[in-house]
């Protein structure tokens, strides 16, 4: 992917990371949502558009990034009166964003998508080794022996995004539970998004767990 295209940002390497080759499938479940919504808000954060004012994202100095899906969330965010929560950003507009990243890479020529009646979509990634880069990246980034303060904040959020959404088989349990303090330490290193990427999941995982005890 080339930089200037807008297929090289966080959520577009975040969505090609959760495709699966084998099957032309995307990662099955909504967690790619909160993930790619995360990421988006970790990439304005990084470029200057966003803010942090006491736990609550704002639009800075009316910044544009020239990336339709970016530029998109910030103009929504920008809307409000009122500043949210990192966290409730990261779980609002995630299928919309979703589908903006989704029709980016379409459009660019990188991804084909095929909708069908009755069953799950078909997604072809044009360059067929392109997400396994991504998930080694994420893996060695996770796995890696490299001080967390020298890694790069974009490697940082698509090591953690995809571990904390488990949007790869690459990094299963197992690799999460051993690695679970660097985790921990990628996804703050990775700006407010991250936590509240957690915390999203958290509660989604609570939400669900307490409609399973109940039903």
């Amino acid at each position: 992917m080339e930089r200037g295209t807008g297929t090289s940002s966080l959520p577009a390497r975040l969505y090609l990371l959760a495709c699966d080759v084998e099957k032309d499938q995307l990662k099955w479940g909504d967690e790619l949502g909160y993930a790619i919504r995360a990421a988006t808000l970790a990439e304005l954060e990084a470029r200057g558009c966003l803010k942090d004012d006491k736990g609550r994202a704002r639009p800075a100095g009316g910044h544009r990034t020239g990336d339709p899906v970016l530029d998109g969330a910030l103009r929504s965010i920008a809307e409000h009166s009122r500043a949210r929560r990192w966290r409730s950003l990261v779980q609002r507009e995630r299928r919309e964003t979703c589908l903006a990243v989704e029709e980016q890479l379409s459009g660019a020529g990188v991804v084909s998508v095929e909708r069908r009646t009755l069953r799950r979509k078909r997604v072809t990634v044009r360059d067929r080794g392109l997400p396994g880069a991504l998930r080694a990246e994420a893996v060695a980034t996770l796995a890696g022996t490299e001080p967390v303060g020298r890694v790069e904040p974009a490697r940082a959020a698509l090591a953690s995004f995809a571990a904390l959404a488990r949007l790869c088989p690459e990094l299963n349990w197992r690799v999460r539970h051993q690695h679970r303090r660097r985790l921990k330490e990628l996804t703050a290193r990775a700006g407010v998004a991250g936590p509240a990427l957690k915390k999203a999941l958290d509660m989604r995982a609570a939400a669900n767990s307490s409609g399973s005890a109940g039903g």
